[in-house]
């Protein structure tokens, strides 16, 4: 009975978060609290000093020793590594390789499936790996399994505790390790040959740049691959799966595909995403006792020790700042949404997710005849570690 209450809770929230965000916004109960609503969300996240990252202990166990970047509290060397990776890791390479590269490999993908594509095994786990291996120098072993190694690590760092899913990730985890620590030999053998993000980190080893070792790059580099590719796969077919649904959205985000209208496919993926989000929440560990919402009616008291959830699913559907919050709108400012998480830890990579989910998006709406194949391949499967994606199966003219 207690699993059959839990699956129904985690397959109703957008119910189960209005109702407590009418009657009970910040839940604290027995060590865990929930906080549903847009400015408690921001408090909580925006409150570095007292509710910190919870991810440390597993991402020393997937490096085997070290910390990475995500997992850290605003540190000297969270300063640094961040810092450091924001010079390899450049905005200015946006529109000048990453959207060129997403968009043609994208299209390439597509021109070759005959009018039939698995879009979530063939194009949205592809893309995204593709790009890992041309823009960061890490290409993989094997590309299915290299991304299916990134998928098992996230579910790992991200989701709930599970031994059958960290002895999996663990051991997967080795044979990453042992891949980046051969790619980077190997690139230090043979060097000059491409700008890539690995390339870029050896210059900065070349000047003594402090927090660059071989073996901070191959940590750095685990962080950002785990973050990359299943977060990339799932939102891409989350949102063609949304518009497929809605007729009259998708011709409209046709429309706009057609017409390389890049930002209103933006905003279409943005809105899709906070009626249909990636996660429920975000974790944090309260290591204070602290009062949130202060001088409200909401205001609760978290204990010292609480694992806390900032609902961000919740919080973008909270009528208090979102207005006619279950309608599809595309007028919405940017600061409704908290798609990348918000303060501190947002997302290191969302200016590539900002132009990577939509190119992948616009490619699959501008192919004729869009449709869903018939019966069961034409509806989204998922499995494996997390709620991620398998397969869906569409079909267009050619």
């Amino acid at each position: 009975m207690a699993d059959k209450i839990k699956s129904w809770l985690l397959n109703n929230l957008d119910l189960v978060f209005s109702v407590l965000r009418w009657f009970k916004p910040n839940l604290v109960i027995k060590g865990q609290a929930l906080i549903t609503c847009f400015d408690d969300v921001q408090e909580v996240l925006s409150r570095n000093d007292v509710f910190h990252v919870p991810y440390a202990e597993k991402m020393e166990k997937v490096t085997n020793g070290s910390n990475f970047f995500l997992g850290m509290q605003e540190t000297p060397t969270y300063t640094r590594d961040v810092s450091n990776m924001r010079l390899t890791v450049r905005r200015d390479d946006i529109p000048d390789k990453i959207v060129p590269f997403i968009e043609k490999t994208s299209e390439e993908l597509l021109s070759k499936s005959s009018g039939r594509i698995d879009i979530v095994h063939e194009l949205t786990r592809v893309v995204p790996t593709a790009l890992v291996g041309e823009y960061f120098g890490a290409p993989g072993w094997d590309q299915n399994e290299f991304t299916d190694a990134a998928t098992s690590l996230f579910a790992y760092l991200f989701y709930p505790d599970d031994p059958a899913l960290e002895k999996a990730a663990l051991k997967v985890a080795t044979t990453v390790r042992e891949y980046l620590d051969q790619t980077i030999a190997d690139r230090k053998r043979q060097r000059g040959g491409c700008d890539d993000v690995l390339e870029r980190c050896l210059i900065l080893q070349d000047s003594n740049l402090p927090g660059m070792s071989d073996l901070d790059i191959r940590n750095n580099l685990i962080g950002l691959i785990t973050g990359a590719i299943p977060t990339t796969s799932k939102c891409a077919a989350d949102v063609l799966n949304y518009l497929l649904d809605n007729p009259d959205l998708l011709a409209e985000a046709q429309t706009a595909a057609l017409s390389n209208n890049n930002p209103l496919i933006y905003r279409y993926v943005l809105e899709t995403l906070r009626l249909k989000p990636f996660a429920a929440g975000i974790q944090r560990i309260c290591v204070e006792d602290y009062i949130v919402a202060k001088g409200t009616l909401r205001r609760a008291k978290i204990p010292k020790g609480t694992n806390v959830l900032a609902a961000t699913q919740s919080a973008m559907m909270d009528h208090r700042k979102i207005n006619q919050a279950k309608t599809f709108r595309l007028d919405r400012p940017d600061y409704h949404y908290m798609h990348f998480g918000y303060s501190l830890h947002s997302c290191f990579g969302k200016y590539i997710n900002a132009v990577q989910i939509p190119g992948i998006v616009k490619s699959v709406l501008k192919q004729p005849g869009l449709r869903r194949a018939p019966g069961d391949a034409g509806i989204m499967t998922n499995s494996g570690p997390g709620p991620f994606p398998t397969h869906l199966v569409l079909e267009f003219d050619q």
